[in-house]
């Protein structure tokens, strides 16, 4: 319980950056709908004002860009481009569609995350989303999240899908646990309510997912290559692994300090990355309230990029730089951009 108080401060400074209440999002429970919409706005005003006081923040320490693998020679965030969709348009449908069916995916997986994708964009209304592969001249979308979340709340604020349930619905049944013992799981309340409302994962399934998404207790430094053993290590002991050379669960793992409890390492987002032809698409639901998004990218450090690009940001709370993994470690072509 003393952890959900520190979800406010820190979802300030984000503002939406991370799927979920995780990282300060709203509260997907409809009964708190007027709650959940407000902490939305309350949490864009706060994105504005961290860019203009961007300047006046402390950099971090040089050793946080040092990390486990990260790749020489970083870009900046302002030559980012990014080719995406909202799987509105039939073509990337069937683009996605056999892709997944190429990984190995089973049929009724396939089937199950479709629906939960024309759920959402039908709830939000389609017109308010991306109607094709579009290519923008910036490293994520402009999201008009007034209009998404009113057409959300609109239609009940039905109990939907986030970044975590939407990896692992399709990424569970390649991954083995084989000692399952969650470590704290506070945060991941309104995971649980979405699970539980819709039963989308149960027994075995559930103990695992609990057990990859679960909070790591780490060292208190900014050394990412510190960081990042101690995830893998922690992943060892819990006998975490991943099954399937065609499809890849991109973990963004973001580092937690409140000041007053153990610094913690936890999944602020994740997708699913698969390979079509000679290009990779990343599959990723934003947020409860967000939509379904795919992108494509022609290289593994491209979609490092796309990430470290959004997620890495100066907040309350998060005192190291993130961290990428493909499936159980570092995603090779990690780096941290300018």
């Amino acid at each position: 319980m003393k952890k959900k108080l520190w979800i406010p401060l820190l979802g300030l400074s984000l503002a939406l950056a991370a799927c979920g209440n995780q990282a300060g999002n709203t509260k997907e429970n409809t009964s708190n709908e007027a709650t959940e919409k407000a902490e939305v706005k309350e949490s864009e005003k706060a994105e504005s004002s961290e860019k203009s006081e961007k300047n006046e923040e402390t950099v971090m320490e040089t050793d946080s860009r040092a990390g486990a693998g990260e790749s020489d020679a970083p870009i900046s965030k302002a030559k980012l481009k990014l080719k995406y969709s909202n799987l509105v348009d039939t073509e990337t449908r069937e683009r996605v569609e056999a892709a997944l069916k190429n990984a190995g995916l089973k049929e009724d997986k396939i089937k199950s995350f479709f629906a939960a994708v024309d759920e959402y964009n039908n709830a939000v209304g389609k017109e308010n989303l991306v109607q094709e592969m579009t290519t923008i001249d910036a490293g994520f979308p402009s999201l008009d999240s007034d209009k998404l979340v009113d057409a959300w709340l609109d239609k009940g604020g039905y109990v939907g899908r986030n970044c975590r349930i939407t990896a692992f619905s399709l990424m569970g049944d390649f991954i083995t646990v084989g000692n399952p013992t969650p470590g704290e799981t506070t945060m991941l309340f309104s995971d649980f309510d979405a699970i539980s409302a819709k039963k989308i994962f149960t027994g075995e399934a559930k103990k695992n997912y609990d057990t990859v998404f679960s909070y790591i207790d780490v060292e208190n430094t900014k050394d990412t290559a510190v960081l990042s053993a101690d995830i893998v290590q922690s992943w060892k002991e819990k006998e975490i692994s991943f099954h399937n050379d065609k499809m890849h669960m991109i973990s963004v793992f973001m580092t937690m300090d409140d000041g007053l409890n153990k610094v913690q390492e936890f999944i602020g987002h994740v997708g699913v990355l698969v390979q079509d032809g000679d290009k990779f698409l990343f599959i990723e639901k934003l947020a409860f309230e967000l939509p379904y998004q795919v992108d494509e990218f022609s290289s593994l450090q491209e979609v490092n990029d796309y990430l470290m690009g959004y997620y890495d940001k100066d907040a309350d709370g998060l005192t190291a730089k993130p961290v990428i993994f493909q499936d159980g470690e570092v995603m090779k072509e990690y780096r941290v951009l300018d």
